[in-house]
């Protein structure tokens, strides 16, 4: 980016906000990796050596009395970032998956593990396998955890016909995605399988997601 300011160029600048690598080595250690600068360009503060962009995630905290995210002394702020490892009953390692997806990502990771542990799916079935979300219309950030009223169900372009018609049924509000909707997370999972190899697999919704192995 300071190359880009040099040449006049600062103002280009690729799409996205948030990251996520998965890695596992030889030794069978897991490292699940998501990173976010929050809204935008986070704090709009920078590292000046390194030309690195600090987050903003405070924004979660809230400034009204008795709120379950309320700002005080040694609290944390609520985020979306939700790295996951799984062990099994034995403490070794079994997966690890990650997304971007803001509000989704949790949502997403729950998706994945089902897929993956319940169903029995391989890595890149559950990864291209269809996804649903809960939304707000329109969206701000963690307004997907009100209560006051159900939120919306928003269904893949390509989600089975009975999940629109089943949840219909029982009173929720559907909307379908079309093709290319970016609200479904760009997850990434590898797995150590009971011959103790790797599967992996990255999502097919990015354009620049890569899996590699050797």
């Amino acid at each position: 980016m300071r190359e880009h300011a040099r040449r006049g160029l600062a103002d280009v600048y690729g799409g996205g906000g948030t990251t996520h690598i998965c890695a596992v080595d030889r030794e069978r250690m897991g490292v699940s990796l998501t990173m976010s600068n929050a809204a935008d360009f986070g704090s709009r503060l920078v590292l000046p050596a390194h030309g690195i962009f600090l987050h903003n995630r405070g924004m979660g905290f809230s400034l009204d009395p008795g709120h379950p995210a309320a700002y005080g002394p040694g609290r944390r702020p609520p985020h979306t970032l939700s790295p996951l490892i799984v062990t099994d009953s034995s403490g070794q390692l079994d997966s690890v998956l990650g997304t971007m997806g803001a509000d989704a990502q949790p949502q997403v990771l729950l998706q994945l593990v089902v897929r993956l542990l319940a169903f029995g799916e391989t890595a890149g079935d559950a990864i291209a396998g269809p996804r649903w979300v809960l939304s707000r219309e329109p969206t701000n950030s963690f307004d997907v955890w009100q209560l006051e009223s159900p939120p919306l169900v928003r269904l893949e372009h390509d989600a089975p016909d009975g999940w629109s018609r089943g949840l219909r049924e029982r009173g929720y509000e559907v909307a379908e995605s079309p093709p290319g909707d970016q609200a479904f997370g760009h997850a990434q999972v590898i797995r150590v399988t009971d011959e103790g190899l790797l599967s992996g697999a990255a999502d097919p919704r990015a354009g620049d997601g890569a899996f590699a192995g050797r």
